[in-house]
């Protein structure tokens, strides 16, 4: 209950209904109801309630909806501000990563791409085999659909009993022959009930009716031949001929409901409908199936670029760089007078494992025993000198004339020679991913073989190895003395005299040795026998280049 001054309110509200009662002692509203009837008040009463209660109503509500308004648009603002950081950060880190993968220079993408899209790439080769010009599956799978043993070839072919063209020609002809006997039927004077005969039997039933007046016979010629009459033989005829001409039109028009063409039309509609199905559904498998086979190949590429990047930076490349070298030496060499074996995993002469194979001739050669031994390297750390030294040490571990040493040229400096000779080592880069290079290392091959024809032992085997027992012992002495010497810098105070003689000894040891080695040098003489060089060539077998390259290939396929 609300009370004021002169105004006072009481309200009881129900389930049903509000019941309220207002007391108004205003000297305006007493003569405003004052003025009018007992029924004008009430009205003014419903009316007042009925508009002042909509009114406050629709005030809340406004009010209401400018409040959720204010609260809508700060939310929104900060919203907005939030998401335009947030949107702000991800575009700089997308700008970051896209950066490094998709930078036209240096990106990891662009490079993977232009090796996946080379011209000799794997994408070219696979594309090739699915969807090229000749023997592709792409080729075989429209030649199966759409070619000339195809079941669609075979139903638009025109010498086909029951393809489409003659299932045509037949359905019009039976069209054709149906309204054209119907026509001959209809204009026949013979046929019965064909519109001419009728007719021509109107006309002599009505001839012979009016056959006593010339005059009734002729108006009634007239009549059967007057156009203009609706009920004259002659506009029976012509409606009759205009339907049966109708009933032709309508027999071979396709868009005639229940005509034959109609039919006909649906038929192929269907048809062709039902092929376009298949050959979206063959074209949707088909575009599945290439996606995952481009999912497949852009994965397994991804997969061997990662495992040769790994091969690259570890112990594993360089194992796999040395099969390949023994692969192309032992391909190279087959067939030739010579047995090649590797020694990588093998102790030497001198109790180590320098020397990663050696080619040694056989008996078949005048260089019968004499030996070519091969290095492969995949070591950045390799200069010129640091290679010939590891060769001279291969060369003696495996008591061979000659040496060759192969650097990948991945990994060997901008000095390293291409091909080169020092005395009795060869000196080649190689890189087994490129075929250009492989006859550098065929070359180096064949002057290996060819450095063998500089030495040749002429003196007896027993002289040339006690020579070669005195130098061994010898050269033991000389260590021997070193360590000796190194004791002695420790009491060289007290023992110089003992210097004096440890060095006189020393240069009388350095002076055998030499002219040992002197001696051993002068029974190694250069061969001059023309008639034992004819005989045994230092070539390589015919075909032999073609076999090493041959095998790489295998070997990278496999």
């Amino acid at each position: 209950m609300t009370r004021t001054t002169q105004l006072k309110a009481s309200v009881v509200l129900a389930t049903e209904e509000v019941a309220a009662e207002v007391r108004d002692r205003r000297p305006d509203s007493l003569a405003l109801f004052g003025e009018l009837d007992e029924e004008q008040r009430e009205q003014l009463v419903l009316d007042a309630w009925s508009i002042g209660l909509r009114a406050l109503h629709n005030a809340h509500a406004a009010a209401q909806e400018s409040k959720l308004k204010d609260v809508g648009q700060a939310l929104v603002s900060d919203i907005d501000r939030q998401l335009r950081g947030h949107v702000e950060q991800q575009q700089a880190t997308m700008s970051a990563v896209l950066a490094r993968f998709f930078d036209p220079n240096d990106g990891q993408v662009t490079q993977r791409l232009a090796a996946f899209v080379d011209d000799q790439g794997v994408l070219a080769r696979l594309l090739e085999r699915y969807l090229g010009p000749r023997n592709s599956v792409l080729t075989e799978s429209l030649a199966r659909q759409v070619g000339e043993t195809s079941p669609l070839f075979k139903k638009l072919s025109p010498t086909e009993s029951d393809g489409l063209v003659k299932v045509l020609e037949g359905q019009l002809r039976v069209v054709m022959n149906q309204g054209h006997a119907e026509l001959v039927r209809a204009l026949d004077p013979l046929a019965e009930d064909g519109a001419v005969a009728r007719f021509l039997r109107s006309l002599r039933e009505e001839l012979k009716g009016a056959d006593e007046d010339r005059q009734s016979q002729l108006s009634a010629a007239l009549a059967a031949l007057d156009a203009n009459d609706e009920g004259s033989l002659l506009s029976r005829l012509v409606r009759e001929t205009h339907r049966a001409r109708e009933e032709v039109l309508s027999a071979v028009n396709p868009d005639a409901p229940n005509s034959p063409m109609s039919l006909m039309k649906s038929s192929l509609t269907r048809l062709f409908q039902e092929q376009a199905t298949a050959q979206t559904e063959l074209a949707r498998q088909q575009e599945v199936r290439q996606a995952r086979f481009e999912k497949e190949v852009s994965e397994a590429l991804v997969r061997i670029e990662t495992r040769r990047t790994q091969d690259q930076k570890g112990t594993r490349g360089g194992l796999d760089f040395e099969d390949a070298v023994t692969s192309f030496v032992r391909a190279a060499t087959q067939s030739a007078p010579c047995v090649f074996d590797v020694t990588g995993a093998t102790a030497g002469i001198g109790r180590c494992k320098k020397g990663d194979a050696i080619l040694r001739f056989t008996g078949e050669s005048a260089f019968a025993g004499a030996g070519v031994v091969f290095e492969a390297k995949r070591d950045a750390a390799y200069t010129v000198q640091k290679a010939i030294d590891e060769l001279d040490a291969a060369r003696k571990n495996r008591d061979a004339v000659a040496g060759v040493f192969v650097m990948a040229r991945s990994h060997a400096i901008e000095v390293f020679p291409r091909f080169a000779r020092y005395g009795s080592n060869v000196l080649v880069t190689w890189d087994d991913q490129d075929p250009a290079t492989d006859a550098y290392l065929h070359a180096a091959v064949l002057l290996g073989m060819a450095l063998v024809t500089r030495s040749r032992t002429t003196g007896e085997a027993g002289d040339i190895a006690a020579l070669r027992d005195v130098e061994a012992r010898i050269e033991a002495e000389l260590s021997r003395l070193e360590k000796m010497e190194k004791h002695s810098d420790a009491i060289r105070k007290n023992v110089d005299g003992l210097s004096d003689e440890i060095r006189k000894a020393q240069k009388a040891l350095d002076l055998l040795l030499r002219k040992a080695q002197s001696t051993l040098r002068a029974l190694n003489v250069e061969l001059h026998d023309e008639g034992a060089e004819s005989a045994s060539p230092i070539a390589l077998p015919r075909g032999s280049f073609e076999r090493a390259v041959q095998t790489l290939c295998s070997g990278e396929a496999a």
